[in-house]
């Protein structure tokens, strides 16, 4: 079984214990900023409460999705979201963070379960938690899509009324070992150098 699979399961059986609820956020738009954003796509199936993303990140600078939520009736159950991450940025990413910013109005949004959420070759980090998701691993330029899924759970903003929220996402780039300077490795030869003429000599003593 595997991850995805485990946060699909988690989102049935949660919803399960709610589903008996008559009202519900329901994510209607989500649109995306932010100087790292190179590319973005989306699909909502509100029937099953899936979000379907696809982004693509130009620079390690965040990419910020504002999802905006209208009232419904219905059971109220988490979002699972599958989200493909594409690094475009020409740099290596040694971790990735999810932070959700608070809701223009009304109560907050949470990542549901977030111990179970996943991102395809990093290990969620301890100090995430309900409002962050915190990821180790690393992530070339060009390298495959990685894969994230997780929970989010909107609010009812009730009749009438709409709601804002964001997720901030952002990677974090590993140190990158310096480039010597072209005096370095002109020490580095002339060193190199010293040490043949020393094991010349002693070589030329031995024949003598």
């Amino acid at each position: 079984m595997n991850n995805f699979s485990k946060i699909a399961i988690a989102a049935l059986t949660f919803g399960g214990s709610i589903s008996a609820a008559s009202a519900a956020g329901v994510i209607t738009n989500i649109t995306a900023s932010g100087d790292g954003l190179g590319s973005f796509n989306y699909t909502i199936d509100d029937t099953n409460r899936v979000l379907d993303l696809t982004k693509v990140f130009n620079s390690v600078d965040p990419i910020v999705l504002t999802f905006t939520v209208e009232h419904s009736t219905g059971p109220g159950n988490p979002y699972t979201v599958k989200e493909a991450v594409i690094n475009s940025s020409s740099q290596l990413w040694t971790d990735f963070h999810y932070t959700i910013g608070e809701p223009d109005r009304g109560n907050g949004v949470v990542f549901t379960q977030h111990n179970n959420s996943v991102l395809s070759g990093f290990s969620l980090d301890q100090s995430s938690g309900p409002r962050n998701l915190d990821f180790s691993g690393s992530l070339a330029s060009g390298d495959p899509a990685v894969t994230a899924g997780f929970m989010i759970s909107p609010f009812d903003p009730g009749q009438g009324n709409t709601m804002t929220f964001t997720i901030t996402q952002a990677p974090t780039i590993g140190q990158v070992p310096p480039v010597p300077e072209p005096e370095t490795y002109a020490m580095l030869l002339a060193g190199l150098g010293l040490m043949g003429v020393m094991v010349k000599g002693r070589n030329s003593k031995k024949s003598a």
